[in-house]
């Protein structure tokens, strides 16, 4: 559907028009403006923006400077709702009170005289509630006629209002449900941090361990390494010690070598054979061998004892 010749959008994103293609206060309050011999609509300068996540709108609008008479100075209100429409009724409505609060005495003897809506304590529209006789006679149908409009409005208004608030309830739930979608996670994400946080107590506990074995290795190490250092000093030493054996042996080995002494003839004992020999020659009378005597005598007569 072709948007009316009323409205349109800038190149900013501004929704601008004077709302009369509808019925709702927009109208009523131009149609009270005209018994007052204004020549131009207020107009209306709505923009949609969102705010957290969440759809809204703000609308300017103005009622002009009167055309002729200066103590009438334009006003206006600016309202921030959820949509563009109940958002421009709500500038409208509060344009009519405004309108009325400024001008008590020009509007008493016209039905917009009865805005804003009725109040204890305010004085004026008392005076003009109470004192509705002049709008009867010639008016008396107008009046009924405006205040049946004014009712239908604000019935429309309040289904606008009514409808916004349940778009606005539907957006409350659903950041209900991320919240609290997003409130289970970060419960699960502190659990897993404090597994995380378990798990890496009890990684620095086996580190802890690790190093206590990796410094008791070391220290075990150190001391071996004392002790190899020990034994090999101790090689080095029987090293040297078996370098200077073998030297000596070296030495030794190109020495000349003496000729052996000669042997010693050994003392000559009194064989027992012999002592025999004498006892025996001693008792037969043997005759004193002659140093002269051969060797062959001597075995002839020693083989002669075999006679005896």
């Amino acid at each position: 559907m072709a948007a009316p010749s009323n409205a349109f959008w800038d190149h900013e994103g501004h929704f601008h028009t004077n709302a009369l293609h509808w019925e709702g206060f927009p109208r009523l309050l131009w149609e009270s403006l005209s018994l007052f011999h204004y020549t131009e609509p207020p107009q209306y300068d709505g923009v949609e923006y969102r705010e957290e996540g969440v759809p809204r709108c703000r609308v300017k609008m103005t009622i002009p400077q009167h055309p002729f008479r200066s103590q009438w100075h334009s006003i206006e209100v600016e309202v921030v709702g959820y949509r563009l429409v109940d958002t421009i009724e709500t500038a409208a409505l509060e344009a009519i009170k405004l309108f009325c609060n400024q001008h008590p005495t020009e509007v008493a003897a016209y039905p917009i005289g009865l805005f804003p809506a009725i109040d204890s304590g305010n004085s004026e529209w008392n005076f003009r509630t109470e004192h509705l006789g002049h709008m009867l006679g010639e008016l008396a149908e107008e009046t009924v006629r405006s205040i049946t409009r004014f009712m239908d409005v604000q019935y429309h208004y309040q289904i606008l209002l009514l409808h916004s608030m349940g778009q606005l309830t539907s957006v409350a739930q659903s950041h209900y449900r991320n919240v609290d979608r997003q409130v289970t996670q970060i419960v699960e994400l502190q659990a897993l941090v404090t597994q995380k946080d378990e798990i890496i107590a009890a990684r620095d506990e086996t580190i802890l361990h690790r190093e206590d074995q990796i410094n008791e290795s070391n220290h075990i190490i150190t001391q071996r390494d004392t002790v190899i250092e020990f034994l090999q000093a101790q090689i080095h030493d029987l090293i040297l010690e078996a370098d200077d054996a073998q030297a000596h042996l070296e030495e030794l080995q190109q020495q000349p070598i003496l000729p052996a002494a000669p042997v010693m003839p050994e003392e000559e004992e009194d064989p027992e054979e012999i002592e025999g020999v004498s006892e025996i020659d001693s008792e037969h009378e043997d005759p004193v061998l002659s140093p002269y005597h051969s060797s062959s005598s001597s075995q002839s007569s020693v083989g002669n004892f075999d006679d005896f």
